[in-house]
């Protein structure tokens, strides 16, 4: 960069700062999610992918997730690879390439397949310059390179044209825009560099001027996120076949996490939601008995029942210990004839014959306990209906897992 366009940059900052924050002030009543932070597309084997960033993944002008970039990545990875997909986000409106290294630092990437970065909007707006950049993005690219696990990988999206957000037009608009080209191509030349790290660019938007802000759709969304998917399935693909997806989270599963019996009396307190849920999953399997656990490190708690007295059961005696080392469902079709569990005082009082279970996460990545359905009676087939009914039960209760602990 030259002198000159470098002073130019210096001169210009403020008034591209100040110019930003107005125009930031304009965005603050469009809808935004504020649900959850993650989406499902339900089906076998779920990938699992990070979203961090701003711009296209703060979810301008939806309500939800679901109808934003999480969701619409979700269901087209789906779409390719015939898998489930589960799609978590960390989207600040405010992130810049200032705060991706602390967020790759802080993340817990060993629980995800792939990882995808959208930052950049607020940089170039913001006139940041291309040697404050370069040494940004760097600083992520190795925080990545230091902790990423093998296998996984990093894709970075690359700033979007910043004259198709309508509030961004005019003369500040393509000095953003002039700026926003720099500042991808520097990501490339770094992204080149690392075997893990890869970069795309979202297809262009048309700019509305009838649409109030320039506002997102989930057309939009789903657009956007054919062009992520694209660009992660062979990954993903790759890491289904070779046997490598998740092995960090089986092999670090124990029998039961050291707080379970706390979480046990937190979770209690939601009994009247969690009830309706294993009503639910007993009815959709027509089976006695539903279940939602919590495994301690000698003890599984049932914090709700449908169909079984037992308040708990000792650890040893868990099918749910055995099902949360399962990227899918367990599905135990007859219990007697598993050798895992055929001496089972449960199975040899004729208390278990078959079993299916969803492991259930906390906040924090750790498989804490199952949702799970029991019989009395083996049976033979399991209906691909009956386990998307589980996991969908199943994310339903995570959902109250992870507000219960957010309230602690």
């Amino acid at each position: 960069m030259s002198a000159l366009i470098a002073a130019a940059l210096h001169t210009a900052r403020p008034f591209m700062r100040a110019w930003a924050a107005i125009k930031e002030d304009e965005l603050a009543m469009m809808p935004r999610p504020l649900d959850q932070p993650r989406s499902v597309a339900d089906g076998p084997s779920a990938d699992r992918i990070l979203l961090i960033g701003s711009g296209p993944a703060a979810g301008w002008g939806v309500s939800s997730h679901d109808l934003a970039l999480p969701g619409a990545i979700a269901r087209a990875v789906r779409a390719r690879t015939g898998r489930g997909c589960i799609v978590d986000v960390i989207a600040d409106v405010h992130m810049t390439a200032a705060s991706l290294a602390a967020v790759l630092g802080g993340a817990q990437l060993e629980r995800y397949d792939a990882v995808v970065t959208t930052v950049g909007t607020n940089d170039a707006v913001r006139f940041t310059s291309p040697g404050e950049w370069h040494r940004r993005i760097s600083r992520a690219v190795e925080i990545w390179s230091t902790r990423v696990r093998q296998g996984n990988l990093l894709l970075m999206v690359g700033i979007q044209p910043i004259r198709s957000i309508s509030i961004f037009t005019g003369l500040a608009g393509r000095l953003a825009d002039r700026l926003a080209l720099t500042l991808n191509r520097l990501t490339d030349e770094i992204a080149a560099t690392v075997d893990t790290v890869t970069t795309t660019v979202l297809p262009t938007l048309d700019v509305e001027p009838s649409a109030s802000l320039g506002r997102r759709t989930p057309e939009d969304y789903d657009l956007w996120a054919r062009q992520i998917a694209a660009e992660l399935v062979d990954h993903l693909d790759g890491l289904a076949y070779s046997g490598e997806r998740h092995r960090s989270i089986a092999d670090g599963v124990t029998a039961g996490v050291d707080d379970g019996e706390s979480l046990a009396r937190l979770l209690r307190s939601e009994a009247d939601s969690l009830d309706k849920i294993v009503k639910m999953a007993a009815s959709g399997f027509r089976a006695p008995t539903a279940l939602v656990t919590v495994l301690g490190p000698d003890t599984q708690w049932h914090v709700s029942r449908y169909g079984l007295d037992l308040e708990s059961v000792p650890i040893e005696q868990s099918f749910c210990a055995v099902a949360v080392r399962h990227d899918d469902a367990m599905v135990v079709p007859d219990a007697a004839h598993d050798p895992r569990f055929a001496a089972s005082a449960f199975v040899t009082n004729k208390t278990v014959g078959y079993y299916a279970g969803v492991p259930i996460e906390d906040p924090h990545g750790r498989r804490i306990g199952a949702l799970c359905v029991i019989d009395t009676k083996s049976r033979p087939v399991t209906t691909q209906a009956e386990l998307s009914l589980l996991r969908g039960l199943a994310e339903k209760v995570q959902g109250i897992v992870w507000s219960a602990a957010g309230q602690q």
